[in-house]
């Protein structure tokens, strides 16, 4: 009988050059689907954190949330779920009627934790997201050469290659700083939310959070903001500056471009520029703000910034939660 193989574990390096063992202190590999990073990765802490504080939001409304658990039997699933859940069959008008009609505050209290619970459910998303984005970016990088052309022009020298292979590896990275600071906006409305919580259930709450984004973090009052992502250190600033060039410019580059360096005919390393910046801001004269003089490289920035922000974010997290058990 055949001994089995055992997969080839490929590493993935920040200089866009894979191996067969680590050759940086940052790396993600692959193995059967499954990602892995070699530092900085605290992503799973920070889904258990956010459980816990909707289990104080539990305690809150409830008094514990074994309390919550007993009160289920007065919601039907889809009432549980619908307008949050694409499972749950039942239109706007249905739903607001049933609520009309409903005047238990034991319901409008479950509906309340419900809506909570998939404010924190979608920064977890997010940050699980946020992990994938990365990793991938790493994997396409490392595994793609960009060339047009079997060998290079030249034996030693720079090129760069655009095209479709280029627009898959900027479509990553771009959805990456989206993400980024869409979890800022969740995490303000989850602090601004935990703030306000409704004291009275006589009817079913709005959010007093509903309309709050990143951009309203001064309105947060609980908690010092040192080391969260409420510090708009220069991690937050570069990710918010890079999101709305995105967002607003199209992309950080006019024509986006992968370069890659070559000696001897052999390719030794890939990377993405991105414009100058100082504190997180871009450089700016009149109309323009990119820049490229300082030979910022995104791939090697990269991890840095992306694990920077989970820490901070899960300093924020526990500050939150220190402050609503407070509450």
């Amino acid at each position: 009988m055949k001994e089995k193989k055992l997969a080839k574990i490929s590493f993935y390096n920040t200089n866009g050059i894979s191996s067969d063992k680590p050759k940086e202190s940052f790396w993600v590999s692959e193995w059967q689907d499954n990602f892995s990073i070699s530092q900085g990765d605290n992503t799973s802490d920070l889904d258990f954190k956010l459980n816990s504080l909707s289990h104080k939001v539990a305690d809150s409304i409830f008094g514990s949330v074994q309390n919550f658990y007993s009160k289920l039997p007065y919601l039907t699933t889809v009432h549980s779920f619908g307008g949050i859940d694409a499972e749950m069959i039942i239109s706007k008008t249905e739903f607001e009627k049933w609520v009309s009609s409903e005047k238990s505050e034991e319901t409008h209290k479950v509906l309340y934790y419900y809506d909570f619970q998939n404010l924190t459910g979608s920064l977890q998303n997010l940050i699980q997201e946020s992990r994938h984005l990365l990793c991938d970016f790493y994997k396409t990088l490392n595994e793609n050469s960009f060339m047009l052309t079997k060998n290079p022009l030249e034996a030693n020298m720079l090129m760069f290659a655009s095209g479709r292979n280029v627009t898959n590896i900027f479509s990553k990275i771009n959805h990456l700083f989206i993400n980024l600071s869409s979890q800022l906006d969740f995490i303000t409305k989850i602090a601004y939310e935990l703030e306000r919580l409704p004291d009275n259930f006589g009817h079913y709450p709005k959010f007093k959070s509903s309309n709050i984004l990143y951009g309203d973090l001064r309105k947060i009052k609980a908690f010092n903001f040192s080391q969260t992502v409420f510090e708009k250190g220069e991690t937050i600033k570069l990710i918010i500056s890079l999101r709305n060039e995105i967002i607003h410019n199209a992309s950080f580059e006019n024509i986006p471009k992968v370069y890659q360096v070559f000696s001897n005919n052999e390719l030794i390393e890939k990377f993405i520029l991105i414009p100058d910046h100082t504190d997180g801001i871009f450089h700016s004269y009149k109309n323009r703000n990119r820049f490229f003089s300082s030979d910022m490289k995104l791939n090697e920035q990269l991890p840095g910034l992306v694990t920077e922000f989970w820490r901070k974010m899960e300093m924020t997290i526990d500050k939150i939660s220190i402050s609503a058990g407070n509450n």
